[in-house]
């Protein structure tokens, strides 16, 4: 089965299955970079196990955060290398089956259950293995209380597989122990507890890799914490803050603020509302110019315990004054009605809605990390504008931290405001999805030429 492999997952497979047979019921942790088929090592392992216990009977419980999609690829990953086994190997390869969500393999078996609290997984026994993908998105007391006890009366090994995260999951716990372990271990021992495989080991086996990894790179910036934890593999550090003191740094370009648009240029705007109220947030007005690439604050407008009405037909006469091509506002609460007007005035086409929620905000979030890292985002350099300096300390106090689905919040200190947070990244997000100028076709001007939408 390992010929379907690379060189560096064929080695990690043998080792694992070497170290399963020497020392039995340990725990070994495996850590790839993403999409360096650490998914299909797994699958080599459980179909190896089974093809071995194919006469006697035997069983793998086999895990991942949910059953659909994640248990279920795993479960297929894991059918196709055994068809194709027994293609390259037909008269010694028993004849398998698959049930529901149970793979057979003459009398071995391997179930695949979700890793979610809310599943009900008791009852399963596991003689040759647990295996658990994506094992740090897995909560660490369910795993411990419902799927160790599974090998208890077996002193089956269990292999832990995934990526690092914020360095306080299951498998970063594990890889954290392991190594503390081989440490210890003499350097000539065959067995080793954990095992790890580099974005650039991955690259030379595969160069087209290296090429997105490094492309990954450039776009999201060498620090951001999603690519330290998928290609460095490194944890994400939970400082308390959205941004370090460098990234504030440089956010800070060397444009000047505009008072109007400027010929040949295009303008998008990120408009986040506020309460109502003295202490409420303000409503922001976020514009900016898309140069190539790049996004440059050129201009902000704020609303504080405005009349609606007011506010209203403030953004409209802005947005018609900036000759906006694209407005991303947020959809919760107050602004959803506002939006519909917006749209009315503007057309649907200028306006997106985003509604903000966990995913939503964690998207922003990391977008506008990735926009600082690779320096596409800058805000105006007018020293001593109130609503740059504004925008700096909100940026400067915003708290932020990793959830264990990878999803980053962020939000203002107790008692502050991130209204220009919000909409900077409202603005980023306008850039990002602006796309190429639309030109009419079909009618011209005087000179022949068509004219610009």
């Amino acid at each position: 089965m390992t010929k379907v492999l690379r060189g560096y997952q064929s080695k990690t497979a043998h080792r694992l299955l070497s170290g399963m047979r020497r020392e039995p019921g340990s725990t070994f942790t495996v850590m790839f970079p993403r999409q360096a088929g650490k998914n299909e090592v797994s699958a080599s392992i459980i179909g190896m196990l089974l093809d071995s216990a194919a006469q006697t009977g035997g069983s793998v419980v086999v895990c991942a955060p949910t059953l659909h999609p994640q248990a279920a690829i795993s479960l297929e990953r894991t059918r196709q290398l055994m068809q194709l086994t027994a293609r390259l190997l037909p008269k010694s390869t028993p004849a398998y089956g698959l049930h529901e969500s149970t793979l057979r393999l003459g009398a071995a078996s391997a179930v695949f259950l979700s890793g979610s609290p809310a599943a009900h997984v008791a009852g399963h026994t596991a003689s040759l293995a647990i295996i658990a993908d994506e094992a740090q998105e897995m909560d660490r007391d369910w795993f411990n209380r419902q799927f160790r006890p599974m090998a208890a009366s077996t002193n089956a090994s269990t292999l832990l597989f995934g990526t690092p995260w914020d360095g306080g999951t299951l498998l970063e716990e594990a890889v954290r122990r392991n190594r503390t372990k081989d440490a210890k271990r003499h350097r000539d021992d065959r067995v080793r507890l954990h095992y790890e495989v580099s974005w650039e080991e991955v690259g030379e086996a595969l160069p087209a890799y290296r090429l997105y990894v490094e492309s990954e790179r450039e776009r999201l910036g060498a620090n951001h914490p999603l690519f330290l934890s998928q290609y460095e593999l490194i944890a994400a550090e939970d400082a308390g803050r959205l941004l370090t003191v460098g990234q504030l740094a440089g956010l800070v370009g060397e444009h000047s603020p505009l008072g109007g648009p400027q010929a040949g240029e295009r303008y998008i705007a990120g408009l986040d509302f506020g309460g109502d109220g003295e202490a409420a947030d303000a409503t922001v007005l976020t514009i900016a110019r898309v140069l190539g690439g790049r996004c440059e604050v050129v201009a902000h407008v704020a609303w504080r315990s405005a009349a609606y009405l007011r506010m209203q037909s403030g953004v409209i006469a802005a947005a018609r004054a900036w000759r906006l091509e694209r407005i991303c506002a947020e959809a919760t609460g107050m602004g959803a009605p506002i939006i519909a007007q917006l749209e009315a005035e503007l057309g649907p086409r200028v306006v997106e809605r985003v509604v903000f929620g966990a995913a939503s905000k964690s998207d922003l979030g990391y977008a506008l990390l990735a926009a600082l890292n690779s320096g596409r985002l800058a805000l105006h350099n007018a020293v001593g504008d109130a609503h740059l300096s504004r925008c700096l300390a909100e940026l400067r106090e915003c708290r932020s931290g990793y959830r264990l689905n990878r999803q980053l919040w962020w939000e203002a200190p107790s008692g502050g405001h991130d209204d220009y947070v919000a909409s900077l990244a409202l603005c980023l997000h306008a850039a990002d999805g602006l796309g190429a100028e639309r030109v009419a076709r079909g009618r011209s001007g005087r000179n022949g030429a068509s004219l610009k939408c």
